[in-house]
């Protein structure tokens, strides 16, 4: 019986220490695969939402120059072309953008994509030839401002008595070359434009660059005085056809020179009929001056001397005219400086009227003549 007892005690005692072996294995699984599936979690990571940022910056840029800029061959427009090449560029950034499946690396390319096709936009900015050197530019849309900056901005003045046998009115804005409305000025009757002296105005070495369309409708006095710009007339320098030919005088510090383009130029008879044509004249301040007639060297001079002259007393600038309205007499004084009954006018349109204070290489003016030909 005792023996008995004993074996079933043992017994008991075996079992009890298997099942708390087969618990205490259980229990090691169980902690096991807990700490396994915790340490899977930890090691999860979520991939983060790509950086926009960058594209969506680039993009409001690009919409902006869209907006804001245009194409064209004038200082301050853009190549022809080039907008349509940034708008590619702007409407495949949007795309990459709207795209929720877009990675960062798709965004951060489309980001350098678009920012090198505005890069390459603003490089196609047309800016004025030797703009350091600009004095004045009258470009006459819609007004006599002067669009260089330097506030040489001129007033309209009817045709002084005495001038012209007819006395004309002020000039009046008229179709430019391209035949955009009120973006040139027409000129008639001794008409002008008074811009205030400035010695910016009365440069050392110069070069005087315009458009012109000239004719002779109800014209009968001083046809061979047609003055388009003019500084102190015959005392400092001017520019002017004579009557058909491009004819400019230079007042230096050694003489008062006197040449012309040895070049004659059709014009109208018919108020607007004539060609428009593109005239320069330059003079180095030193011994040379070289005419150019639609972007092409005409007549070069090279027997004048000196810089020119700072002339005293300071009159006006005029566009029209050999003077401005003020400086006119109305009697001859034994010098005929500024009697009326000696001046000239023009009978026509000018436009696109820029003043630089150094004399400008053929290959610049070429390319003032190739920006300005075209709209």
């Amino acid at each position: 019986m005792f023996s008995y007892l004993l074996s079933f005690i043992k017994l008991k005692i075996m079992r009890s220490k298997i099942q708390f072996k087969y618990l205490t294995l259980t229990m090691a699984i169980g902690l096991s695969t807990v700490i396994f599936m915790y340490s899977c979690k930890k090691t999860e990571t979520k991939t983060p939402p790509p950086v926009t940022t960058s594209l969506s910056m680039a993009i409001d840029s690009a919409k902006w120059y869209l907006a804001n800029t245009s194409e064209g061959t004038q200082p301050g427009e853009y190549t022809k072309g080039t907008q349509a090449t940034l708008q590619t560029a702007l409407t495949s950034g949007e795309g990459v953008l709207a795209n929720t499946s877009s990675t960062q690396a798709q965004i951060t390319a489309a980001a350098a994509n678009l920012n090198a096709a505005i890069a390459a936009y603003k490089n196609g900015l047309i800016t004025p030839i030797a703009s350091a050197s600009l004095v004045a530019y009258w470009k006459f849309n819609g007004n006599a401002n002067d669009s260089s900056g330097n506030g040489h901005t001129g007033t309209l003045e009817v045709g002084p008595v005495g001038l012209a046998a007819v006395p004309g009115g002020m000039p009046s804005l008229v179709a430019d070359r391209f035949g955009n409305a009120n973006s040139a000025y027409r000129f008639g009757g001794g008409g002008n434009i008074d811009v205030p002296y400035s010695p910016a105005l009365n440069p050392k070495a110069i070069t005087v660059s315009l458009w012109e369309r000239q004719d002779t409708a109800g014209r009968t006095d001083h046809r061979a005085d047609c003055y388009m710009v003019a500084l102190n007339r015959w005392n400092g320098y001017k520019f002017q056809m004579q009557p058909t030919r491009p004819f400019f005088t230079a007042n230096t510090d050694s003489a008062d020179y006197d040449h012309d383009a040895a070049l004659d130029i059709n014009i109208g008879t018919t108020t607007g009929a004539g060609p428009w044509h593109h005239l320069v004249a330059t003079y180095d301040g030193d011994s040379t001056e070289v005419f150019y007639v639609d972007g092409v060297s005409v007549k070069t001079w090279t027997n004048l001397r000196g810089a020119m002259k700072v002339f005293t007393p300071t009159v006006d600038l005029s566009i029209g005219t050999d003077l401005p309205n003020s400086a006119y007499t109305a009697t001859d004084d034994g010098t005929g400086r500024y009697f009326v009954a000696w001046g000239g006018y023009w009978t026509g349109d000018l436009d696109d009227i820029m003043i630089y204070n150094v004399a400008l290489t053929g290959p610049q003016i070429t390319q003032i003549y190739n920006q300005q030909v075209t709209p």
